[in-house]
């Protein structure tokens, strides 16, 4: 799998405390005004995702030359099946 670089975000809690996590850019997603993000592991090894409103989100920082690559790959993809549907 192909490295796609490291994600900050920097929130504010709902206790009104400044937090900052960093993780995997396929970690992190933005949909439909929040931040999605994996938080850490519960006893069970499950993943724990961490919900945000975007209003709390001071900034996230990503590593755009990776993340340009992971977006160029997409596009083309998406780009492919658009034309196989068409044809």
């Amino acid at each position: 799998m192909a490295e796609l670089g490291r994600a900050t975000i920097v929130y504010e809690t709902a206790t009104g405390e400044v937090e900052r996590a960093t993780v995997d850019n396929d970690h992190i997603a933005y949909f439909q005004d929040h931040w999605l993000f994996e938080y850490g592991t519960d006893d069970d090894g499950n993943d724990i995702v961490r919900r945000v409103p975007s209003e709390r989100v001071y900034h996230v920082e990503r590593s755009v030359e990776k993340l340009e690559e992971t977006f160029d790959s997409t596009v083309d993809k998406a780009r492919d099946k658009l034309e196989d549907i068409t044809e």
